[in-house]
């Protein structure tokens, strides 16, 4: 499956390529040099805020025996795996959960519920910057009908989603699925499940005993979806054009929510860029300036994913 997604991405990709304007991409990109070195930076701003939306997922005494860096570390090593699996972003979220119990001691079920948690209010926000954005959208921007045609088929999609991820928690889905799993696999599966079984009490638990901390792992990832937009709109002025700070914002929301829908291709590949350009051309914006945008990002994700991957080998 990995590598179908990721033979489907190439294509696409290489089809994003061969339609645009090289010549004018590179161009720009041979303009923005050191630049990028900010944009590497900033890109820690943003993984940082998320990285306290997963803090405040956590129990307070682990909160207050774990140093931030040593999370943002663990989460840097779970979200590379995610980004190199066809996994809808969930196969490195027990890397979290393995890291914090291997290095410090964390039981499992704690850790486990608190990915789940952090991924929940991360979803949660994502949807809520997206509908902010589409608001935005809608009152400043002339956008095309083919683009909100998209946008109307996937919102609802996201919003279905996001809804039944939160609901389901609350139906004991460690221990069905344990259950059901448990009918072909051998005895020591069987011990696996007495444990599988305290993570769904461990995340109903949190939710009733810790709103204020829901709320605050909430709001800093709302934070980290903000500062991505910020990115955007530092990148497009970095590469000479100036957009308002209402075009960044509905850019980012848009283009959060349609790669959303391309999740099983590892790191949204070609897909990202294709939905890019679609948003771009709907917003006014320049495509050759759009595809540098994405393009850059694309590389300050693999930057930072090999940090991840490296810090993941190193906690084997």
């Amino acid at each position: 499956m990995k590598w179908l997604g990721l033979g489907l991405g190439a294509v696409l990709f290489a089809a994003v390529l061969a339609g645009s304007d090289l010549k004018g991409v590179w161009s720009l990109l041979s303009d923005f040099r050191w630049r990028f070195a900010l944009v590497l930076l900033f890109y820690g701003v943003i993984f940082g805020l998320d990285t306290l939306g997963w803090k405040f997922a956590l129990r307070p005494n682990v909160q207050s025996r774990i140093p931030w860096i040593r999370l943002f570390r663990a989460r840097l090593a779970g979200e590379a795996v995610n980004y190199v699996t066809p996994s809808a972003s969930l196969g490195g979220e027990p890397v979290k959960a393995w890291i914090l119990s291997r290095r410090h001691g964390v039981p499992m079920q704690e850790g486990m519920a608190s990915v789940v948690i952090a991924k929940t209010t991360f979803t949660l926000s994502m949807l809520l910057f997206v509908a902010a954005g589409v608001a935005v959208t809608l009152m400043t921007q002339p956008s095309s009908s083919k683009l909100m045609a998209w946008v109307w088929v996937v919102l609802p999609g996201l919003s279905l989603l996001t809804l039944l991820f939160i609901l389901i928690q609350f139906l004991n889905p460690f221990e069905r699925s344990s259950r059901f799993l448990s009918r072909w696999m051998p005895a020591w599966f069987l011990k696996l499940i007495e444990k599988v079984h305290h993570w769904d009490a461990e995340i109903v638990s949190f939710y009733r005993q810790s709103p204020g901390s829901v709320l605050w792992s909430l709001g800093f990832h709302f934070l980290g979806w903000l500062a991505g937009a910020l990115e955007v709109y530092i990148i497009l002025h970095f590469l000479h054009l100036p957009v308002s700070w209402a075009t960044a914002f509905s850019l980012e929301a848009l283009w959060v929510l349609l790669r959303s829908g391309a999740c099983l291709i590892p790191a949204s590949l070609g897909a990202s860029e294709g939905f890019l350009l679609l948003i771009c051309s709907g917003l006014g914006v320049s495509a050759i300036a759009g595809l540098a945008l994405g393009l850059i990002r694309r590389a300050r994700e693999v930057v930072w994913t090999s940090l991840g991957l490296l810090e993941f080998s190193r906690g084997t």
